[in-house]
């Protein structure tokens, strides 16, 4: 199953339908912290643009929940982008080390790993993003080696 199969089936795979307010939450959240974690090296690359699109696409966002994803998107890209209170807000309804957070993070990971490479800037933003979930950063360091050795050998999407 690829990743985006994966966040849409972790994320209730309804967006078609419309946008309920937990679900609008799960875009808010998920597509700021993408636009945080691509800004945060200065650049988005090709790559990330690639990934955020596939991702939108791979949900089935109708227009309202692209014009959701997209503003959330572009509110991460700012400076002053509130990681911590956005973390919160998702981490209420999915604990962490719930599937849907594990699958939100992995989401988060597999956009840093997109172009092959994780600048120094990318590497505290992530460091951020893990604190505020409570995801460790020797986890951090493991899940960045594991997604680096899944692409090597051709096993994500």
């Amino acid at each position: 199953m690829s990743i985006f199969a994966q966040v849409k089936e972790a994320l209730g795979g309804i967006f078609g339908r419309g946008l309920s307010e937990e679900k609008r939450m799960e875009v808010e959240v998920l597509f700021g912290l993408i636009g945080f974690l691509a800004k945060s090296d200065g650049l988005i690359t090709s790559y990330e643009a690639e990934y955020t699109n596939k991702l939108l696409d791979a949900l089935e966002l109708n227009l309202d929940g692209r014009a959701v994803a997209m503003g959330a998107y572009d509110q991460g890209r700012t400076q002053g982008y509130d990681v911590e209170s956005n973390a919160t807000r998702f981490l209420a309804k999915y604990p962490a080390g719930s599937p849907e957070m594990e699958q939100l993070f992995d989401s988060l990971l597999r956009l840093a790993l997109s172009d092959d490479r994780v600048y120094p800037r990318e590497r505290q933003a992530l460091e951020r993003v893990s604190d505020a979930f409570g995801v460790s950063h020797k986890s951090l360091d493991q899940r960045l080696a594991l997604g680096r050795l899944l692409d090597a050998f051709g096993h994500h999407s």
